[in-house]
């Protein structure tokens, strides 16, 4: 029977490692190669393409093909016959649907065991996408319990991205550069995100963020 190919994507180094030992001792799959950028990700899938890719969501530093939904629709609209797993941080189920409607396969949260990536791939390879434990795509507002949460899970999937980079310590002229937008687009989706977090500041927000773990 044929092995599920793999290419692994993150730039940790210990996660790689971890996810490589754990998929490489099930004999369904075939981890090919793992590597630690989105421009090595895209190289490695444009000489061998795999069945499956499981990449992280957040890869910083990488200008030619950033990281995030910009990157995730790349890989979807370049590679259409390789699936896409991604493994995120990031649990608000706007971007959770969003990804899922950019075309992935699978959305893998890190908060869950890593053992769900071995359940996800298990769920491709039967030709079913796979959905974190507890996601509901038709009901996800009924997930907004708690009022941070309320406040997070509001943000647009663009707003949640401009954020991400503002965050990381990007000017607004290099959040536009990096998503492709204007400065006049992204400050005001800024400002629509800031709004929406009840805080005024850029300190507040940084701290709000921060404290929050929202891009961890």
């Amino acid at each position: 029977m044929e092995r599920l190919r793999i290419v692994l994507a993150d730039d940790h180094p210990l996660v790689l490692m971890g996810m490589r030992d754990l998929l490489e001792k099930n004999l369904a799959f075939e981890v090919v190669a793992a590597v630690a950028s989105p421009t090595a990700l895209v190289e490695q899938l444009a000489s061998e393409p795999p069945h499956v890719v499981v990449t992280d969501y957040s890869m910083p530093g990488d200008e030619r093909y950033g990281d995030g939904m910009r990157l995730i629709e790349y890989l979807t609209r370049h590679f259409p016959r390789t699936q896409v797993v991604v493994l995120t941080m990031m649990s608000n189920p706007m971007i959770i649907s969003a990804l899922y409607d950019a075309g992935v396969a699978a959305v893998v949260l890190k908060r869950d065991d890593l053992a769900e990536i071995v359940t996800a791939l298990h769920t491709l390879w039967a030709g079913r996408r796979y959905h974190p434990p507890g996601f509901q795509r038709s009901d996800r507002m009924a997930s907004r319990s708690e009022f941070i949460g309320d406040r997070i899970n509001s943000l647009s999937p663009k707003e949640f991205e401009v954020l991400r980079h503002f965050i990381r310590g990007e000017s607004m002229m290099q959040v536009a550069g990096t998503l492709r937008r204007s400065v006049k687009t992204v400050s005001g989706q800024k400002i629509a995100a800031m709004r929406k977090l009840n805080v005024r500041t850029d300190q507040e927000l940084v701290v709000f963020c921060v404290e929050n773990g929202m891009f961890q």
